[in-house]
This record gives structure tokens, sequence and C-alpha cells, in this order.
């Protein structure tokens, strides 16, 4: 059997590996002259556009919790080292004042003042913990086609807090947490925060290079496709040059809004559950600019610190940790819409992002698409449907792997 995979990111290749692994022919069609979809390791499958950099860091995802049982599973798989790492967390509001976790408070405070920043930071962490707790055991469908602002309704600094986790999280612009879906946000935030966080050895793109060792297919790279169409026997792809192509099957591994795109005879069901999806592009920067620090007495940052400037709010995570460099002198930081505050002399990578725009409107059949999934000869993966992180985008992989057999 022929099957197509329409995107080399961290769903498709994973599709593809299993597939290929269970005797399938299969062939990958990655529109980027590189695969890794979001994942993009410097000096790895992306070189600094910036400025020089020998070190290996990371302009995309960046660690992983324990609680991603399926991606764990999968790095063990693929012999890919995972290595524990002390995530902390900082917040700046543009008023001067400031918000550490128990990690930042322990780097950065000693004596008096860090039994001062223990009492702030338990308030907060009690605020926040009403929220784990009236979620805990609240049936899933409490959150259907719910925006997150029903359930963060006020201002304070936990809820401000667990927004912007979502915000760093999803790469979304903070201006639209408010419409994200809580029935993606809530376990996130329940199931993630409080547990064990890991890194992966050598780069997040090594497990992708993991996979192209195992990997018997093909994989074509800067490929255009112009549209894809289905027959009752077969899955017909022509490409923007005119070539054309016959499979069996094929697997969609691509953002949402892509998908009606890309087929040339969507069904009316199939126009439903995605005309709804849009883009979000983000813009990721890797730099060396502490300045935003040196301004507020912070000597250690952390990897989830957040920054309110004159216009929004924005995450800066510190990667010297994350990506295993911890005893370089100099620190190095992955931003997200803190464009004003960097110093451009700094900057080292600049990284746009294809991914989906997350609304409770897009969101509201990602759970008939997963249940119609062989459709038409068609399939689809994805982070979307699942967590919409890095765990849903895998699951999704052994899903459709366990579906086509």
């Amino acid at each position: 059997m022929r099957i197509a995979v329409i995107g080399g990111g961290a769903s498709g290749m994973a599709t593809a590996y299993l597939l290929d692994k269970q005797g399938y022919h299969v062939t990958v069609f990655e529109r980027q002259p590189m695969l890794g979809g979001h994942i993009r390791t410097l000096n790895k499958n992306v070189k600094p556009n910036q400025s020089e950099c020998n070190e290996v860091l990371e302009s995309g995802p960046l660690e992983f919790p324990t609680a991603f049982h399926n991606f764990v599973a999968l790095m063990q798989e693929l012999d890919v080292k995972l290595v524990p790492v002390d995530i902390g967390s900082e917040l700046f509001p543009k008023n001067g004042g400031h918000f550490l976790s128990e990690v930042a408070i322990q780097k950065n405070f000693t004596g008096i003042q860090r039994l001062i920043e223990y009492l702030r930071f338990d308030s907060i962490y009690v605020r926040s913990a009403g929220l784990w707790l009236k979620t805990r055991f609240a049936d899933m469908k409490d959150f259907y086609d719910q925006p997150l602002s029903r359930y963060l309704k006020n201002d304070s600094t936990g809820s401000l807090w667990l927004k912007l986790l979502t915000m760093y999280s999803y790469s979304t612009p903070f201006d639209q947490i408010d419409n994200f879906p809580a029935e993606l946000a809530i376990p996130m935030l329940r199931d993630y925060l409080a547990v064990n966080w890991l890194r992966v050895e050598g780069g997040v793109y090594s497990y992708i290079e993991k996979i192209l060792e195992r990997f018997r297919g093909k994989v074509w790279l800067n490929v255009e496709i112009a549209n894809i169409s289905r027959s009752s026997d077969s899955v017909k792809i022509e490409r923007s040059n005119g070539e054309t192509q016959e499979f069996d099957k094929v697997v969609f591994a691509t953002p949402p809004d892509q998908v009606i795109a890309l087929l040339a005879d969507p069904t009316d069901a199939e126009i439903k559950r995605f005309s709804a999806w849009k883009a979000n592009y983000a813009t990721t920067i890797v730099h060396t600019d502490t300045s935003m620090y040196d301004k507020q007495g912070i000597r250690y940052p952390t990897e989830f610190d957040f920054f309110q400037t004159d216009t929004r709010w924005g995450y800066n995570g510190c990667l010297n940790q994350l990506c295993g460099i911890p005893s370089s002198p100099q620190h190095h930081f992955l931003s997200f819409q803190l464009e004003e505050i960097i110093a451009k002399d700094r900057i080292i990578h600049i990284q746009q992002h294809h991914t989906p725009l997350y609304t409770t409107e897009s969101f509201r059949y990602r759970d008939e698409v997963v249940a119609t999934n062989g459709e038409n000869h068609t399939y689809h993966v994805g982070a979307y449907l699942g967590d919409g992180l890095h765990e849903g985008a895998i699951t999704s992989a052994f899903r459709v792997a366990e579906l086509i057999g």
C-alpha cells in the first residue's frame, strides 16, 4: 500500500516512521527546504540568520513534561536521551512589580528578601490552585465550546499568569487568549504544570534525525502541491509543476487551515470541520540581550519569563539549561512578542512559524475530525487533534498508524 504524508513536521514524520515500520510504502511531501515543522534547532535543521552562533539552540519547541507519555515512549524507542530540567517562571508587569516562581526565587534571592518573595509567590499559588481544584474532577464536556475567559474571569495575578502560560504554550498573542478554547487550555494548565520536565539531549531535531536513520520511504523537500483529489480507489497528488502521483491513502500533517486549500474535492462535512481554522504566524527571536532583566535586578533568568511592554505581553525563555549549555557565561534566550525591547545587535536568529490560531469556533469540530479519520482514504494528524502540543502531535500519529493497521 502506498501512503502519502503531507507535511514533514513532528506529527508527519512520526506518522511516516510508524507506517514505514508497519511495512507500507510511505512518501513524505514537505513544502519547506527542511524537515521539522515547528522544530527549529539552530545548527541542526536551520542556521542562524542574523549573527554567528555555534551553539545548538532552539527557536521552536523547548521542553516537555514527563506527562507526555506517548512522546516519551517514542523517544525511548528511537533511543533519544531525555534529560530532567528544573523549570522556573517570572512575571514582570510594566508597573515595575514582579512575581517569581519558587525556582526563580531560589536562584535570585537570599535572606529576608527570599522570604518576602516566597510570601508573594504563595499568594499567587493559592489563587491558581483554586482553578486546579475546581477543574481536577470536572467533566471535560463542561469545557466544550467554551472560551478560556469563562474560567479565568478576573484580573488577578494568578489568572494573568495562567493566561500567559497559555500564550507561551501555544505561541498565541495575548489579546487572543480570552477566546482560546477552554477544552484545550484547562487540561494543559491542570495536568502539565505541576509535573517534572525534560529536554532532548543534543537538540529537539535530534529525534527527527533518528527517524530518518530508520526510515526507508521517500522524502521530498521544497514541494508545492497544487491539489489533492480522491476517487473511490485512489488519491491523486498534483504538484505545482504539473507532476502527478497516485497513492492509496493520504495523511494530512499540515496546519488545519491548509486542508481545504489543498483538497480539490472537499466534502461538505470537511468544509464544516476545517473552514473556521485560520493561520497564526508566530515569530520567535533567539537573542542574548539581558537588559530586560538588568532593569529588574534579576541575575538568573528562568525558562517561563513574561514581560509587559508598552504595547503587549510577551515571553522570554532562558535557553541555557534547556539547550544543555548551563556553564556558558552568555545567557541565550528565545522570545515571543518582545521585539520592541530587544537590541537588534544581540539577535541571533528570527524564525516565523505557521501554527493554528486556536479559537472556540475553530476547535469546535476537533473530535469529529478524529472520529472520521479514514473517510475518502484521508487521515489527519497534528497537535491540534490532541492537546495542541507535542504530545498531541505524537499521539495523533500513533492513532492513525493504528487505524491503518
